[in-house]
């Protein structure tokens, strides 16, 4: 027995030996960059001024951030973007989930085929929606003139429509996740609780609201909170489709990011704006962590 125990105590010591170069290189690669941004964002670092890297500042930046109303506007827009693209998702994601879940044969095969729009890049997603509504020979256009449709032929001219276009390209590439994730979740549910709700007499509709939605709820919780860590990072797609415009009606938090460190070069002011996100973002993820233990409880 003690050889044993000795022989695995060797076998950690080993394998802690062979991760450890991957430990430290991950971490110089993930907390330099951070120490670094942690740092500059209390100097006044911009390109434009020669010396300005070593012009300390203290908390101007943050101060300067909760005033300017172009970071509030741009907060705002990035909430209200996160907000309405996870409940379409969420709302989406459990019809998919549903359906996929009612197929009795070739269910592997929907399910793939349901994934591909996740499987494509932001970045070509961002450009797919740019040709599809391109106002010269967009298929939108076409479509819209061809069938006289009442619709404006221009979709990202208008600052609201804009923010709709925007927000349903997020929906149709992260809907299929979602789906993804609540079919598992239903999948893991007894078949006894529905057996037992249709012997007490209980129609479709509540089955699902006192049944299936309240055995789901750790893996809504877990879903909602993936994706909107995500949509919260947004970038790619609005960047490519409108680069934040109509004006800034578009903007998320993201681009007013990317504005200000490789427009203005302001690059003190935006590493301030990146720690707050940081900060913002480690408290999703520690609540995520927290409902996902929960769950597995």
């Amino acid at each position: 027995m003690f050889k044993k125990n000795r022989k695995l105590q060797n076998y950690s010591h080993l394998a802690m030996v062979f991760h450890l170069p991957a430990f430290l290189t991950l971490t110089a690669i993930t907390l330099g960059p951070l120490l670094y941004t942690l740092k500059i964002s209390f100097f006044d670092y911009k390109i434009s001024s020669a010396g300005s890297e070593d012009v300390f500042v203290g908390l101007q930046n943050y101060i300067q951030m909760f005033q300017d109303m172009e970071f509030i506007n741009s907060m705002l827009k990035t909430f209200l973007f996160m907000f309405c693209a996870v409940v379409l998702e969420v709302i989406l994601g459990i019809a998919l989930a549903m359906a996929l879940n009612s197929i009795v044969r070739f269910q592997k095969i929907f399910t793939s085929l349901t994934l591909i729009p996740m499987m494509v890049a932001p970045l070509i997603i961002g450009l797919m929606f740019s040709f599809f509504l391109n106002p010269q020979f967009g298929l939108y256009v076409w479509l819209v003139d061809t069938l006289h449709l009442p619709l404006p032929t221009v979709l990202t001219d208008t600052p609201m429509l804009a923010m709709i276009v925007v927000i349903l390209m997020d929906v149709w590439e992260w809907s299929p996740y979602m789906g993804l994730v609540f079919l598992a979740g239903l999948q893991s549910i007894s078949g006894e609780y529905y057996e037992a709700a249709k012997v007490d007499g209980a129609s479709g509709s509540q089955i699902f609201r006192y049944v299936t939605l309240p055995l789901m709820k750790p893996v809504l919780v877990v879903g909602i909170l993936l994706r909107a860590m995500e949509t919260f990072k947004e970038f790619d797609k609005p960047f490519i489709l409108t680069g934040g415009g109509p004006g800034n009606a578009t903007e998320v938090i993201d681009i007013f990011t990317y504005r200000q460190a490789f427009v203005s070069f302001n690059f003190s002011y935006a590493a301030a704006v990146c720690v707050v996100l940081f900060l913002i973002l480690q408290i999703c993820g520690m609540l995520y962590q927290r409902f996902a233990m929960e769950g597995e409880e």
